[in-house]
């Protein structure tokens, strides 16, 4: 069985301590290391082995705002990151997601909700607050369209071709097995596209992603790839739970 290993990045030893103890107590994390700055997170990261997430405060004394997660994401690009901070600010949360970010929990939330934040993000995908969806899906659906145009290009979204192929996938209800098997990857590859996908889609799950999708009118160029038939499949027509 695979233990997950957390490394939890905050300049203040009380909350560092506190969000471990929650890890644990949960019965999430099987070892939980600590930084008090960016750089000595990075100094671990680098010195492996590998983290499954990065708990990351955005108030460091080393990184400024959405830095942290963009300097991370450039490193590390499958690592996925929860920032966690005193302030929620919808603009400052929606840089950080747009920076890599899998989720925001704002550091005044209860246990349950650190444990549903991160089951979230382990199990491939984004979390926010129910509170603070609403205020970002208007700024979701202004910046999306304005990048995918009125043509709604899906290369547009800054995908790889295998993560179009992914989304294309996820767009006709395949499972992850099942989208592994098609693309001939392993299914752990899988699960690290998705998790890419959503985050450029800017959305929390795949029944997210499917709706974001059809708002979107995404096209896919050439049809004929990953087994697509684009006259008998739509967004809004393969909406599975």
């Amino acid at each position: 069985m695979h233990s997950n290993r957390f490394l939890i990045i905050d300049d203040h030893p009380l909350m560092r301590g506190a969000i471990r103890n929650h890890l644990e107590a949960y019965g999430l994390a099987d070892q939980v290391d600590q930084a008090s700055s960016l750089q000595e997170g990075l100094r671990r990261l680098a010195a492996g082995p590998r983290f499954d997430m990065v708990l990351l405060d955005l108030a460091l004394p080393d990184a400024a705002a959405a830095s942290g997660p963009e300097t991370l994401r450039s490193l590390h690009p499958s690592l996925k990151i929860l920032v966690t901070s005193g302030y929620a600010d919808p603009n400052l949360i929606d840089r950080c997601l747009q920076a890599g970010a899998s989720g925001f929990l704002p550091k005044t939330s209860t246990p349950e909700f650190l444990a549903t934040a991160v089951r979230t993000i382990l199990n491939g995908g984004i979390y926010l607050p129910a509170e603070l969806e609403h205020s970002l899906s208007r700024q979701w659906l202004v910046r999306q369209s304005s990048r995918v145009g009125p043509n709604g290009d899906v290369r547009q979204l800054g995908l790889t071709d295998r993560q179009t192929d992914v989304l294309r996938l996820i767009l006709q209800g395949m499972p992850n097995k099942l989208i592994g098997r098609q693309l001939d990857l392993a299914e752990g590859t899988i699960k690290v596209h998705v998790s890419a996908v959503l985050r450029a889609l800017g959305v929390r799950n795949r029944t997210q992603a499917v709706l974001a999708a059809s708002r979107l009118g995404l096209r896919f160029p050439d049809a004929s790839r990953a087994g697509y038939d684009g006259s008998s499949h739509s967004p809004d027509r393969n909406l599975r739970a």
